[in-house]
C-alpha cells in the first residue's frame, strides 16, 4: 500500500484502538484481500491452488515445492497471482482442503491463498400506438421496437414508452461507430445476417472450450442467449432483417463463459479479455436467482474488475454492464449478488411498456438505472436476433435490459472517447428520468438532490439527454476511499426477533478527502441461524436512509454473512461528514422462534471526491 507517513501512523493508531475512533484512506487492492465472494455456489473443489506474492518467484519456488506443490505458474493477466497443483489430492472433491490452503498461507512470502473451484453461472432469462419514426429504418421488425422509437408526443404527464434514441441518431449523429462491446455469455452466431458485418473476431474467445471461435453449440438449445444480447446492441440498420440495434454501428465480440462449468480464473480471463481493445463488457448473468444464494465474484474476478477499471481502455477504465437479476418472485434481492454489488459494474434493472416493474426484476441499492424489457405476459417484448439466422420478439428479463443500456453507453463513448468508467456512472446518475416511473412506490430524494428508487436506480435511461451531456463532459476529479469501522461492544452485539442491533460512527471523510460521495459500501460479518431474515438499514449524517439488505425469506442458511460487501448508490453526491447509523434487525421471522444472532464486524467504505465533480 502506497501511503505517506501520516496515514501509516494513523493506520497504526486506529488498529491499536480497534478502529473505533479513526477513519483512514485505503488502497483499492487492500479491499480485495479479505472477501467471501465466489465460493457459495461451488460444484466442486479442485487440486489447484492460487496464491498472491510480490516476491521474486524464483525465491519462493523451493519452499512451495517442499510443501508438496508443483512449480508455480503465473495466472494470465492477473499480476502477482500464481497457481500450483497438489498431485496427491483428488482433482474433484465436494469439500475444500483448508489444511492444505493453510500450508500455503503460512509461507511468509505468500499474501493470500485460495483453493480452486468450479461453479456454474446462470443466464438471466426469465397497444396500438403510432410513432413518427416507424418508417425511419426499413428493417422488418423495426415497427415493433417501441422502446427505441419516440412516442413522447402521444403521451402527457411526462409518460414515455421509449429511451429517446432516434434523436441521438438524427441530431447528434451517434450510432456506436468505433466502439467495441464484448458479450460475456454462451456465444454469438456471428454469421447471422444482422450481426456478421459488426462482428469483431479480435475481441472474441471461447473459454469453455479453450478455443477462439465463439459460435454457440447448437446441441444446447438454450445457447441463444448471447446472440440475442448481441443483437440488441449491434443489429445492422436498413438491411430489412430483424430489427435495429441501439448502437447499430458498434462492433460486438463474443466471450463464451456460460456454456459449461466455470471457475474464478475463467471469470477473471473473461472480464479482462482484450481489455485494451474492448470498451464495454456486457454480462446478463450471475448467481442463480432462487432466493437462496449469496454469492459473487471470487478474488481473481474481483482483481480482474479492478484491472479493467484501472488498465482497460488505455487507463480510462472498462465499462461493465450487468443485469440486476430476475429472482423477485423468489423474494430474491440483488444485495446478495456480488457482481451487481461490485463498484465497477453498472447494474441495470428493467421496466415494462406500462411503466411498472416486471414481476421478476430484483431491487437493491446497487441498481443505477433502468431500461425496458417485457413482462411475463404474451405481449411484444424485446426484438432481437436469434440463432439459426432468425429473429425473436420474446427476449425478456433483466437480461434484455442490460444490453440496451450497454448500447446507450456505447453511443455516449462515441460522443466522448475520454469518458472514464466513473464518468459513465456520473452521467447515468444525472441523466435518467423519474417521470415515466414516478407512480411506482419507493422513490425518495437524498440530501444532494438525487431521486432514487432501489427498484429503478436513478430512473429510466434517456439516451438523448445522456449523450448530449457526454459531448462536453469534463472528467470527474480523482477519488479517494475512506474506511470507518462501526463500534461493536460485546455486551450489545446480539440481536434477534425481539431486539435490534444499532451502532453509530462519526466520520470527517478522512479529514475532508471525501466531500462528495459516489459509492458507499457496508462490509458485514453477521452470524444468524436464518440468514434470509436479516435486514440492514444504513442512515447517513444527512438523514438519508437506505435499505442495504432486505429480507429473503427462502434463504434459511445458517452461514450468515462473512466479509460481505453491500453497495449503495442512494447517498450519491452527499457529504459523508457526521454521524452514520446502522441498524441490523429481524422483523420477518416468527416472534416465538427465539432466533438470536450476533454482529461481528461492520465496516463503512466511502468512495468519493474532495472537489465537486460537477463544477
Amino acid at each position: 500500500m502506497s501511503m505517506n507517513k501520516e496515514i501509516i501512523g494513523l493506520l497504526y493508531v486506529c488498529e491499536y484502538l480497534y478502529v473505533v475512533v479513526c477513519d483512514y484512506l485505503i488502497d483499492p487492492h487492500e479491499l480485495l484481500i479479505h472477501h467471501n465472494h465466489g465460493e457459495n455456489d461451488v460444484n466442486h473443489y479442485s487440486n489447484v491452488w492460487y496464491f498472491h506474492s510480490t516476491d521474486d518467484l524464483n525465491d519462493i519456488h523451493e519452499t512451495i515445492v517442499q510443501q508438496g506443490f508443483s512449480f508455480a505458474e503465473p495466472v494470465d493477466g492477473i499480476p502477482n497471482v500464481y497457481k500450483v497443483k497438489r498431485e496427491d489430492h483428488p482433482e474433484i472433491h465436494h469439500e475444500p482442503f483448508d489444511n492444505t490452503t493453510n500450508i500455503l498461507k503460512q509461507n511468509n512470502r505468500v499474501n493470500w491463498a485460495k483453493q480452486g473451484f468450479s461453479k456454474k453461472l446462470y443466464k438471466r432469462v426469465p397497444t396500438d400506438v403510432r410513432s413518427r419514426y416507424e418508417s425511419y429504418f426499413n428493417d422488418e421488425l423495426w415497427k415493433l421496437q417501441w422502446y427505441e422509437q419516440d412516442y413522447r408526443n402521444n403521451y402527457t404527464n411526462g409518460m414515455s414508452l421509449n429511451m429517446n434514441l432516434v434523436p441521438v441518431y438524427e441530431e447528434l449523429k451517434c450510432t456506436g461507430k468505433g466502439i467495441r462491446v464484448a458479450i460475456i455469455d454462451d456465444g454469438i452466431e456471428y454469421t447471422h445476417d444482422d450481426l456478421k458485418d459488426n462482428y469483431d473476431e479480435e475481441i472474441s474467445i471461447n473459454l469453455n472450450w479453450n478455443k477462439k471461435d465463439p459460435m454457440p453449440r447448437y446441441e444446447d438449445p438454450t445457447n441463444s442467449h448471447g446472440t440475442r444480447c448481441a443483437g440488441e446492441i449491434a443489429m445492422a440498420a436498413n438491411n430489412t432483417k430483424c430489427g435495429v440495434g441501439v448502437a447499430y454501428n458498434a462492433k460486438v465480440g463474443g466471450i463464451v463463459l456460460l456454456d459449461g462449468k466455470t471457475n474464478d480464473e475463467m471469470e477473471a480471463r473473461a472480464l479482462i479479455n482484450a481489455n485494451s481493445l474492448v470498451d464495454i463488457y456486457s454480462g446478463s448473468w450471475g448467481p442463480t436467482d432462487d432466493g437462496l444464494m449469496v454469492d459473487g465474484p471470487g478474488v481473481m474476478a474481483q482483481i480482474a474488475f479492478e484491472i479493467g477499471a484501472t488498465k482497460g481502455r488505455n487507463g480510462k477504465g472498462s465499462i461493465y454492464v450487468f443485469a440486476s437479476g430476475n429472482g423477485r418472485m423468489q423474494f430474491d434481492n440483488c444485495a446478495s449478488d456480488g457482481y451487481v454489488g461490485n463498484i465497477h459494474t453498472v447494474a441495470i434493472s428493467s421496466v415494462t411498456m406500462e411503466g411498472t416493474a416486471p414481476e421478476y426484476a430484483e431491487r437493491c441499492a446497487a441498481v443505477i438505472a433502468t431500461a425496458y424489457s417485457g413482462g411475463l405476459d404474451n405481449g411484444v417484448k424485446i426484438v432481437t436476433s436469434d440463432i439459426n439466422n432468425t429473429c425473436t420478439l420474446s427476449h425478456t428479463g433483466t437480461s434484455a435490459a442490460a444490453p440496451l443500456a450497454a448500447g446507450v453507453i456505447a453511443l455516449a463513448l462515441e460522443a466522448n472517447g475520454n469518458l472514464t468508467w466513473r464518468d459513465v456512472q456520473h452521467l447515468l446518475a444525472r441523466n435518467c428520468e423519474v417521470a415515466p416511473l414516478v407512480k411506482n412506490p419507493g422513490w425518495s430524494t437524498n440530501a444532494a438532490g438525487f431521486d432514487f428508487n432501489p427498484q429503478f436506480g436513478f430512473g429510466l435511461l434517456n439516451a438523448y439527454k445522456l449523450v448530449k451531456e457526454a459531448i462536453g463532459w469534463k472528467t470527474v476529479p480523482e477519488k479517494s476511499i475512506c474506511v470507518k469501522n462501526f463500534r461493536i461492544p460485546k455486551k450489545y452485539k446480539n440481536f434477534g426477533r425481539a431486539s435490534k442491533f444499532v451502532s453509530t460512527v462519526i466520520t470527517n471523510g478522512c479529514n475532508g478527502y471525501i466531500r462528495y460521495l459516489e459509492h458507499v459500501q457496508l462490509c458485514v460479518t453477521i452470524r444468524y441461524p436464518k440468514r434470509g431474515m436479516v435486514e440492514i438499514d444504513l442512515r447517513s449524517p444527512k438523514n438519508t436512509t437506505c435499505k442495504m439488505m432486505e429480507p429473503r425469506p427462502l434463504d434459511e442458511s445458517n452461514r450468515g454473512f462473512f466479509e460481505w460487501k453491500i453497495k449503495s448508490l442512494q447517498f450519491w453526491g452527499e457529504n459523508p461528514s457526521g454521524e452514520w447509523t446502522v441498524i441490523v434487525k429481524d422483523e420477518t421471522s416468527n416472534l416465538f422462534t427465539g432466533l438470536t444472532g450476533s454482529v461481528e464486524k461492520l465496516r463503512l467504505i466511502m468512495h468519493g471526491t474532495k472537489k465537486n465533480p460537477y463544477n
